[in-house]
């Protein structure tokens, strides 16, 4: 989450487990302590108490990157005692080691991906209505239409009607 630019040095990567949920925790603590950490996400959608809301979220969770340089290795052994760390991985004593033609990668990955969200729901995935005329219907869940809307299938005297509706008026069967 430091630099948003792709880094061209020669320096390795490591990697570091985190623990439940505490990556944005451990990034903040390490980059603290002068380290540079990188950590890719993706955006996803989520639904609660009739609100829709896009999130980012960690790409791998539980994981995330610290660059392996001078710094790093003077500091070694304060990672693994870092607020939001469970341990620093290694073979050995030695940290495993991540290059960073990979994590350059991710990142040229990320700045396309970041813009994509991950909705809610799944086409073909049973829904249920839960507001309006149709409450208490369930429905299958066709496709997005835009941020908030949605477009479910319902089955209605042997045949398949469409029905836009507000996402947030939809819970998962």
């Amino acid at each position: 989450m430091s630099e948003a630019h792709i880094i061209n040095n020669d320096s390795s990567w490591w990697v570091v487990h985190t623990k439940p949920q505490a990556e944005l925790s451990a990034i903040k603590n390490l980059e603290n302590q002068g380290l540079t950490t990188y950590c890719p996400l993706f955006k996803k959608e989520s639904i609660r108490g009739h609100k829709i809301k896009i999130k980012a979220y960690p790409l791998f969770s539980r994981y995330i990157f610290i660059k392996g340089d001078c710094s790093a290795q003077k500091n070694i052994h304060l990672i693994r005692s870092t607020i939001g760390v469970k341990e620093l991985l290694k073979i050995g004593e030695v940290p495993v080691k991540i290059s960073c033609q990979l994590i350059n990668e991710l990142r040229q990955i990320e700045v396309v991906k970041l813009n994509e969200i991950k909705s809610h729901f799944k086409p073909g995935e049973n829904v249920r209505i839960n507001a309006g005329i149709y409450k208490d219907v369930e429905a299958i869940y066709e496709m997005d239409e835009g941020v908030n809307r949605a477009i479910v299938l319902l089955s209605m005297i042997n045949k398949e009607t469409s029905l836009r509706i507000d996402k947030k008026d939809l819970n998962k069967v």
